[in-house]
């Protein structure tokens, strides 16, 4: 008869653990919104449902990856596609983060910072590629037969490298706005707010910054591949503890009062132009001729 070992239990009271802490923390921002669902906001329940999703795949596959080729492959897009896309959901959510606190006065499609940090993140594509293609997907065929996947070292490396520049940048561009604020940021009756959010969001940054070095760093340093329940449930960790500090950074009450005074105005850049049809008249002043008989 099967029984799990400590790696197994150990992954499955993780994952069971990382899935109770996301749902509370959706459950409370959901109830948190009042009012209109603003891209941001929706942003932020992408990421948090991202993650989830991440948690549960990883803890169903936790208990049949051994001997079980379809669910070690499942794991490896697991913590390959789905953990991606968690990503980009997370940088989207900084990219307009970065545009709301920056006070523009022109629109995001006319931003060149906008435009440049939406862009920058395509070359994910590329990399989800490479991950595919580099590939390491193995079971063992000696008992008990465990599942081993991750990248090797031309997909760890070119992964690892690009992920470690994108969150450098955008903490860098939260650190320019905290510490060096433009003249907009300071004039504005929510300079103090502006502070407080760029200087939590460089938090987050360097949270990502730790978390993907770690999972990452450990792709690098197991060419033969992980474990797949144990590069699940760093996967797993990563995720849950990257949403419980962004949970914590937009729970603060500047956070929110901002985002609720701010949020309005920036959705009415494009203000509707008041249309006035002027009708000109003309007077004509008909003499008229008699004569004097």
């Amino acid at each position: 008869m099967y029984s799990p070992d400590e790696y197994e239990i150990l992954a499955e009271v993780c994952s069971v653990s990382c899935i109770t802490l996301l749902s509370i923390i959706f459950g409370r921002k959901v109830a948190s919104i009042d009012g209109r669902m603003y891209y941001i906001r929706g942003l932020l329940l992408a990421l948090y449902l991202c993650s989830w999703a991440v948690a549960l795949i990883g803890c169903m596959l936790t208990s049949t990856n051994n001997g079980n080729t379809i669910s070690c492959s499942i794991a490896f897009f697991n913590i390959s596609l789905i953990y991606t896309i968690t990503k980009i959901v997370l940088y989207l959510y900084w990219i307009e983060k970065l545009y709301i606190v920056s006070m523009p006065k022109i629109s995001r499609f006319r931003s060149f910072w906008y435009n440049f940090n939406v862009i920058i993140l395509l070359p994910y594509i590329a990399l989800v590629v490479l991950m595919i293609y580099y590939r390491i997907i193995y079971v063992a065929q000696d008992s008990p037969y465990h599942c081993s996947i991750g990248y090797q070292l031309p997909a760890s490396i070119t992964v690892l490298s690009y992920d470690v520049f994108i969150i450098l940048m955008f903490t860098g561009m939260f650190a320019k706005l905290h510490f060096m604020p433009s003249p907009a940021q300071l004039a504005s009756q929510h300079a103090v707010a502006v502070s407080i959010t760029t200087g939590r969001n460089i938090i987050i940054g360097i949270t990502v910054l730790v978390t993907s070095l770690v999972k990452y760093g450990l792709t690098v340093a197991y060419q033969d591949g992980l474990r797949g329940l144990i590069a699940t449930c760093v996967t797993t960790l990563d995720v849950t503890i990257v949403s419980c500090v962004v949970h914590w950074v937009t729970t603060h009450p500047a956070e929110t009062q901002f985002m609720d005074r701010v949020l309005p105005e920036q959705n009415s850049n494009e203000k509707p132009l008041k249309l006035e049809i002027k009708q000109h008249q003309e007077v004509v002043v008909l003499t008229e001729l008699t004569s004097k008989a």
